[in-house]
């Protein structure tokens, strides 16, 4: 009997062994990631997001004639769009934000977030897309 209770109580400590090793799911960097915007937390914000990834990404949205190459001006514009009065922290503040479900596949996540205009209903659906780096999962495209 002592050997049986042994066993299980060894057995419910492996869950925790093995989520430490892997971090956060990709659905909740995502919410972890708004409510860093929420509060304008530099740190998570940094934590969170592959600047040079969205980066990248956020340059295929402009016509070809306005394209250049990634600066690290360029970059440090992008991440105070998130933080203090930036346009995409302010559009977002505006919205009920609700994270839905997540797709793995190998080192790669889309997670469906639905953003919905506080003042007048309106609903936009768009997907977060993460990578991991360094084992951790990094958001590095999300509408603004």
């Amino acid at each position: 009997m002592k050997r049986i209770l042994m066993f299980l109580s060894l057995m419910s400590f492996l869950p925790i062994f093995f989520y430490c090793g892997t971090g956060p799911s990709p659905r909740v960097v995502v919410m972890d990631f708004i409510e860093a915007v929420n509060k304008a937390d530099t740190t998570l914000i940094e934590k969170y997001l592959d600047i040079d990834g969205y980066a990248q990404e956020k340059l295929k949205e402009l016509p070809k004639a306005e394209r250049q190459q990634i600066s690290p001006k360029f970059k440090e514009h992008l991440k105070a769009d998130f933080l203090g009065n930036g346009l995409t922290r302010l559009l977002w503040q505006s919205k009920m934000i609700v994270v839905n479900k997540e797709d793995i596949s190998g080192n790669s996540a889309v997670v469906e977030v639905t953003f919905i205009d506080k003042e007048t209903g309106i609903t936009q659906y768009t997907n977060a897309k993460l990578h991991k780096i360094n084992k951790r999962w990094m958001i590095y495209y999300i509408k603004d």
